[in-house]
């Protein structure tokens, strides 16, 4: 029996397994990086807002250090629903909300605004890298800096040897799939999920659900020039997770703006 196949957006049938597919992800040792990044740089900040925080593993790893007030906020309601859940489950003060980093609109200032595993590479213009650094300077506190990071065309050009024909199943309730591609030319790396719920005996199911995630891959020049038509002042451009300079072959660079 041929399946159902439904097409949802990025981050709404892969919610509730988002967790168990990114397994492989040190989530906190990103969070200590993080950290050490806001003592390097801003060691008074207490405020800090975390942009497209996914199931709010890094939030909540973040609280776990008792030093700072967190809002997290990512624009798919599924990911807020599953961050709410962990949260509750260890009693976390972390705020999740539904807020799409394309459209900021808190009312708060922030010590640190921070977006990170290259969400930013889903902005596939200019014009909205510009208006993410407008909306994101107004919420900023004096002082406060703007953390991101991104992922260079080596990084793709590596990662699809391995990322491309990616299958498991998980707990014996769903199947995924993932292929992944890079186009050199338009500099679109695209990922596409096929997610399989399954029966409870773990035969095959119904329905298959299909989301497509593309991003466009950046150069350090790139992004440069871009910052260099805001406000905001480049503080260190780091090399993957060290604070260390990024350079020609870093895999993933990480911007600190103030």
């Amino acid at each position: 029996m041929s399946l159902d196949t439904k097409i949802n957006p990025p981050y709404s049938s892969l919610a509730d397994i988002y967790d168990e597919v990114m397994s492989d992800v040190d989530y906190e040792t990103w969070a200590d990086y993080i950290d050490e990044i806001i003592i390097t740089h801003n060691p008074s900040a207490s405020q800090l807002l975390e942009l497209a925080c996914g199931t709010g593993t890094i939030a909540l790893s973040l609280e776990e250090l008792d030093c700072y007030e967190i809002t997290a906020t990512d624009g798919s309601t599924d990911m807020i629903r599953v961050a709410k859940e962990k949260g509750a489950s260890v009693n976390s003060e972390v705020h999740f909300e539904v807020m799409d980093f394309n459209n900021i609109n808190s009312k708060n200032q922030f010590d640190v605004v921070y977006l990170i595993f290259d969400s930013i590479n889903y902005l596939r213009e200019e014009e909205l890298i510009l208006k993410l650094h407008h909306d994101v300077k107004k919420i900023l506190a004096p002082n406060g800096i703007f953390i991101y990071d991104f992922t260079t065309p080596r990084n793709s050009r590596k990662a699809v040897k391995y990322l491309d024909n990616d299958t498991h199943i998980i707990g014996n309730k769903y199947k995924y799939q993932r292929e992944s591609s890079y186009d050199a030319k338009s500099q679109i790396h695209t990922n596409v999920f096929q997610i399989e719920q399954l029966k409870q005996n773990g035969d095959a199911g119904t329905d298959l659900f299909k989301e497509i995630h593309q991003q466009k891959i950046y150069s350090q020049e790139y992004i440069r020039s871009i910052i260099e038509k805001t406000e905001f002042t480049i503080l260190e451009a780091y090399d993957g997770f060290q604070l260390l300079p990024a350079h020609k072959n870093s895999l993933r660079i990480t911007m600190v703006l103030q």
